[in-house]
């Protein structure tokens, strides 16, 4: 390019520049403003979202809580309502227990062990004095048998079938050990305990078989023959111990013997005590079977279908039942926040520093 083409170009260009019109002066000012504009609404939009999943995540932790805190409740009160009472709930509340055969025998040899071990200061004095207990007659010992029975019944007529089972109790010479009712349900319900002679135990089945319709039934016998007997042995083992010890007291001379004496008989009449407790606690048991019954109120079912709603009864029916949901709900989000307030403060405590940090650092 030779320098008359260039001078050309430079004309040109000066002529393009002077077509150009003069920039407005508050130009850059509108220009600065219009990205701020920008940018506020940016930070708008990203604070409403933040809101919003803010919201909804706190939404989801309250109502998750509530739900949880409403399922565990009503778990409860299913179980409740079940009435899954074990064997060793009876014994500690109605001061008896179903001992069966296999923890009496473990009983009588923790006794047993107990007796070798104790008495050896004065066992060397009367081993030869005292007489062995006479043998078990050929005939063989009376039996002893521990019998229960559990029982669900149903009935339409729930109160009367509820003093029908006392009056039966009563009649046949028991009584009532434990009782319990459940009153705040739809279907009411009741838990009896009963103990009664062990004669009478098959004719009262029959008769708690009338108040209602069984729908589950078991029954156990417990034999703790051999078990008793062995207990009842060593208990007149121990008594005739106690005879010889008080009869060597009169004769002891020395003091020191006098007061080994005293010893054993405090521990001899301690294994008496025990072996006799023992003893009466069986025959309790043998002597009044054991009867669990759960009554359960039965809806008749013809109610259910004898008459239809109008559209009107179902609409007022589904009102109250959506209150009742609600304030239940109300009053199971209250428990659930009582139970997380600690949690809460916290996270308040966290995010309230964390903000603070921030400010400081910008």
């Amino acid at each position: 390019m030779n320098m008359h083409d260039l001078d050309t170009l430079d004309q040109e260009l000066r002529s393009l520049q002077d077509d150009v019109p003069p920039m407005p002066g508050d130009f850059h000012a509108g220009w600065m403003k219009q990205v701020e504009v920008e940018a506020m609404q940016k930070n708008t939009r990203k604070t409403s979202w933040t809101r919003i999943l803010s919201v909804a995540a706190a939404l989801v932790f309250v109502v998750g809580g509530t739900m949880l805190t409403r399922e565990d409740r009503l778990l409860r009160s299913e179980a409740r309502d079940d009435y899954a009472y074990t064997t060793s709930t009876y014994g500690a509340t109605n001061g008896y227990s179903m001992r069966s055969s296999a923890s009496y025998d473990s009983y009588a040899e923790e006794e047993a062990a107990y007796d070798a071990g104790a008495g050896m200061v004065m066992m060397a004095k009367v081993a030869g004095d005292t007489a062995a207990p006479a043998a078990m007659e050929e005939t063989g010992p009376e039996k002893k048998i521990i019998r229960s029975a559990s029982l669900t019944i149903t009935t339409q007529t729930y109160d009367e079938s509820l003093e029908n089972l006392k009056r039966l109790c009563e009649e046949k010479g028991g009584w009532i050990a434990y009782a319990y009712e459940n009153a705040n349900s739809a279907r009411r319900s009741a838990t009896l305990t009963m103990r009664v002679p062990a004669k009478e135990f098959d004719s009262f089945l029959q008769g708690a078989g009338d108040t209602g319709r069984i729908t589950q039934r078991s029954e156990s016998a417990d034999d703790v023959t051999e078990s008793y007997y062995d207990t009842k042995s060593r208990l007149e083992t121990q008594q005739a111990l106690m005879a010889r010890l008080q009869a060597l007291v009169t004769d002891a001379a020395d003091l020191s013997d006098l007061l080994a004496l005293e010893s054993q008989i405090a521990d001899t009449q301690y294994q008496i005590d025990r072996l006799q407790s023992s003893l009466n606690r069986t025959d309790s048991q043998v002597d009044y079977a054991t009867v669990d019954v759960t009554l359960r109120e039965e809806i008749p079912a013809d109610s259910l279908i004898t008459k239809e709603k109008t559209l009107g009864e179902r609409l007022m029916d589904a009102i109250e039942t959506g209150w009742e949901s609600f304030v239940e709900f109300l009053g199971d989000m209250v428990v659930f926040l009582a139970a997380a307030l600690p949690f809460l403060v916290v996270i308040a405590v966290i995010v309230i520093v964390v903000k603070i940090i921030r400010r400081r650092r910008k």
